[in-house]
């Protein structure tokens, strides 16, 4: 499916430069790269509409992130985290819109962007944490109220009369990448190789390129203790983890195979008959490749992604990393889940056109053509 973009939406007057939009995000060991890698993604269909972006932050440590960075081109600069900096650098980058992507940026940050006159986008997973904001992306609960989650207004840039932001919410406004989109189209939706009577399913269990949590291990061991025949593809974050998997004892047609991060995840995602993955954004990846997805919580900011995806049919919920490392009902549960998932190849099959009829492919083209209205709106305000 080709990404419909709208470059006029990009397009001032003529003479005029390109409208130029800086995201806010930061990655690093501890947080993973989730927030930047989104941003990337925006970055790349806000350029195909016609306008510049830039990412304001730090990429610590994650080799690998720095070099898709410079792969597509997007320039890095420092991202302060104070109100005032963060003024500072939008200014100097001669910015018309910010997008804030952080669940540790401080709410004055935003305000201080507004009252500067700059418009406003945050990228939130159920709740603002107290930014004020023109545009919301809340790309995976589905509900169009947030009056709980969102500030009152504050007669920002794009507040005039008092109105509420603008909430882009859904599936239909997942941020996907390109790349995720060309492994999908190379590859198609629906079952994967192992889902021929008799077939051994292939299992791809990642949790980041940093797995900070610790999961992969622990998602590893549920899967060998279904018992059932199985082809498991570990993505291990480094020695400590890789040495824990391979540790792990192995039944009867089961075969583990760990391997370092790689830059091609969805290329390695679509030859999987299933996933099993923390509830991130990364989960919406996979849906939009038409895998069949298991997911698991690692962190508390991930339960309202959990239960979109879960409360609409589309993977299949593990629960909390924390029961599934203990030795209660929970953990007896999510290994029946798993074996149910490894042997009902028509099961896999459904959760794959499922999560590809939810997740279009599109939410990029739809977020980024509101984020560049609201860039011209603001710069044609203040002249």
């Amino acid at each position: 499916m080709a990404v419909v973009s709208d470059r006029s939406a990009a397009s001032p007057a003529d003479g005029a430069r390109p409208l130029r939009v800086g995201l806010r995000a930061d990655a690093s060991a501890a947080v993973g790269g989730g927030h930047v890698m989104r941003c990337l993604a925006l970055a790349e269909e806000l350029r195909r509409q016609g306008a510049e972006a830039v990412l304001l932050g730090s990429v610590d440590g994650l080799d690998w992130l720095r070099e898709q960075l410079a792969e597509r081109r997007l320039e890095l600069l420092p991202g302060p985290s104070d109100p005032a900096g963060l003024v500072a650098a939008a200014r100097a980058a001669a910015l018309d819109a910010v997008v804030l992507d952080s669940y540790a940026l401080a709410a004055e940050c935003s305000a201080a962007l507004r009252s500067a006159g700059l418009p406003v986008a945050v990228i939130v997973d159920g709740t603002t944490r107290g930014q004020s904001a023109d545009l919301v992306i809340d790309q995976a609960v589905g509900s169009p109220d947030m009056s709980s989650v969102l500030p009152e207004t504050t007669g920002g840039a794009g507040e005039a009369g008092g109105e509420r932001p603008r909430r882009l919410g859904g599936f239909e406004h997942a941020l996907v990448r390109g790349a995720v989109l060309a492994a999908r189209d190379r590859a198609g939706s629906g079952a994967g190789p192992g889902s021929g009577p008799g077939a051994v399913p292939h299992v791809l269990c990642f949790f980041g390129a940093t797995d900070p949590y610790g999961a992969a291990p622990d998602a590893v061991a549920a899967l060998l203790a279904t018992g059932l025949p199985v082809r498991l593809t570990v993505v291990a974050a480094g020695p400590g983890a890789r040495g824990a998997v391979e540790a792990l004892a192995v039944g009867p047609g089961q075969a583990v195979r760990v391997t370092p991060p790689v830059a091609d995840l969805p290329g390695l995602a679509r030859e999987a008959d299933a996933v099993v993955t923390a509830a991130g954004s990364s989960v919406l990846d996979l849906l939009c490749l038409g895998r069949a997805v298991a997911v698991l919580v690692v962190a508390e900011a991930q339960w309202p992604v959990y239960r979109a995806v879960v409360d609409a049919g589309l993977v299949v919920g593990l629960g909390a990393l924390e029961s599934l490392r203990g030795a209660g009902g929970a953990r007896v549960r999510a290994v029946a889940a798993l074996r149910e998932l490894l042997s009902d190849g028509s099961a896999r099959a459904g959760l794959g056109r499922r999560g590809a009829a939810a997740v279009d492919g599109l939410g990029c083209a739809r977020a980024a053509g509101a984020l560049l209205g609201l860039a011209r709106s603001g710069r044609e305000r203040t002249g």
